[in-house]
């Protein structure tokens, strides 16, 4: 229309009557407040628990980093048509497992030695990585084909707000409560996979037919 505000709320109506867009900001913003608690227990279970130092924790990121790559170049090749929601439901469940691997890299399940500990957590990361890139290929592709091109630019802005608002919010409560107790700030990180798995199974539609609202 030109107004920006009234632009601004069109597209955050649509995005809200699309059921995909819906349902990917509640399993998206629940598997994100995980990551950005990630973002403050790694650096803490390196640097405290396990005694290395910042270099290390560097090295712990990257191995997320790369696997993330490998992953999206790997399934980004595939054709995802229909298979989206297996994409987006199976590594967010996995993830869960994946994260709890912290509890005895940190020591919390069993005495462990730092060099275990660190093999684990950067093991931990690693998969992280892979899983998070199939989450993503599948979010971007089946958001996109689901989206009325006329709406994609004001449609995608607000899925990628609601998408990543967990980031901020589960790197506070990782903050308050890393020192406090770290098992559960750990736990709340596993519980968020959990959720984001059960979101996406209930919210985001398996069928195209029922994908598209507005």
């Amino acid at each position: 229309t030109g107004r920006l505000m009234k632009d601004a709320q069109e597209g955050l109506r649509y995005a809200w009557g699309n059921p995909t867009i819906r349902g990917l900001g509640f399993a998206m913003s629940a598997l994100t407040l995980g990551w950005g608690m990630l973002t403050i227990i790694i650096p803490f279970v390196v640097l405290r628990v396990l005694g290395y130092g910042e270099a290390v924790v560097g090295f712990v990121f990257a191995a997320a980093g790369v696997s993330g790559i490998v992953s999206a170049l790997l399934i980004g090749r595939l054709d995802s048509r229909g298979r989206e929601w297996v994409m987006l439901v199976v590594p967010m469940a996995v993830m869960a497992p994946v994260i709890a691997l912290l509890l005895p890299a940190a020591g919390i399940v069993g005495v462990i030695d730092p060099l275990v500990g660190l093999l684990l957590i950067t093991a931990m990361m690693f998969l992280f990585g892979l899983l998070n890139g199939c989450v993503d290929i599948a979010m971007f592709t089946v958001r996109q084909r689901r989206t009325d091109p006329a709406w994609m630019g004001r449609a995608f802005a607000v899925s990628m707000a609601f998408n990543y608002m967990g980031f901020p919010v589960g790197a506070a409560i990782a903050g308050i409560l890393v020192t406090v107790s770290l098992p559960a700030a750990i736990g709340i990180a596993v519980a968020s996979a959990v959720v984001a798995a059960f979101s996406a199974a209930l919210l985001v539609p398996s069928r195209e037919a029922a994908a598209i609202g507005g």
